[in-house]
Order: C-alpha cells, then structure tokens, then sequence
C-alpha cells in the first residue's frame, strides 16, 4: 500500500479541524461550532459515542473533507477526561477508515497554544481572544476556538 502525504492533492476547503471533546469544537470553510455530546440521564452510556460516530460521518460527507486536523489527547491530572477523549479519537480513527480517508493529523496542544497566542500555556480566554485578533473570527465559546485555531495551524504547517 502507498502511502500519501497528509497534502497530497488537498486544499483547503477539503480540510476539517476538531477539538474533541464532550463539547467538540469543530471548524471546516464551510460550517464551524460545537457539537455538545453530553449524555442525559434518560440515556444509555454508549449513546453519545454513536451520536458522534453519526455526526461526525455527516459533517465530513455534507462538506466533501478529505482530512481530519485535531487537538491531541493531552495527559493531565483528570483521568476520566483523558479516557472520555480516548475513546472519542477511537472513534474519529474508525469513521476516517470506514470513508476510506487518511488518518487524522494531531497536534499537541501545547504547539497549538504558542501557535494561537505566543504562549504554549495560553488560557481559554486568550485562545478566544486571539481567534478573534488574528482570524477575525467571533467564536461561539473556547471549543470552536480550539478548532478554528487548530485549522489554521495545519494550513500554515502544510501551506494549503
């Protein structure tokens, strides 16, 4: 099998950026906001998984994408958030080989923050703030800033 080069015939409009998470910001030239999975507690566990599966297989198809951009999964002190977006980029490698796409790119969120702000231990606010200085774009909360932001550094990393 060959293998391609994460820009191999790729422009910009075929690239989608996420912030997985229960509140998973996303951005693509198209559509951008955050897609909320919290579970209720009128459902079962292993609902929001497939509600992601779903949506994310919609998002991708309505807006012809051809590679996925994410945050990395970041080891911190609360085990259970690191399990709950474990088990979400289980589920973003899965939907990316069911549609026959490459696997999703990942940046550290430490990158991703010197990248947005000039400070890798930028805070919710500032990754707001500077989505909004340097994109000019109004985000709806820290998630979809996230996403927006993590968009653009891919594009500037692979010059799309």
């Amino acid at each position: 099998m060959q293998t391609k080069t994460p820009t191999e015939k790729l422009d910009r409009s075929q690239v989608a950026a996420l912030d997985i998470a229960t509140h998973c910001g996303f951005y693509c030239l198209n559509e951008r906001g955050t897609w909320n999975f919290t579970e209720s507690m009128r459902r079962n566990n292993n609902k929001q998984h497939k509600a992601f599966r779903d949506t994310l297989i919609d998002f991708i198809q309505r807006n012809g994408i051809k590679q996925i951009v994410a945050e990395d999964v970041s080891v911190n002190n609360h085990f259970t958030d690191i399990r709950k977006l474990s088990e979400f980029r289980g589920i973003l490698f899965e939907v990316c080989d069911t549609l026959d796409l490459p696997g999703p790119h990942f940046i550290n969120p430490m990158t991703l923050k010197k990248f947005a702000t000039g400070n890798g231990h930028a805070s919710k606010a500032n990754m707001m703030k500077y989505c909004k200085l340097r994109w000019q774009i109004e985000p709806g909360d820290d998630n979809e800033a996230d996403a927006i932001h993590i968009f653009f550094c891919y594009i500037k990393r692979f010059n799309l």
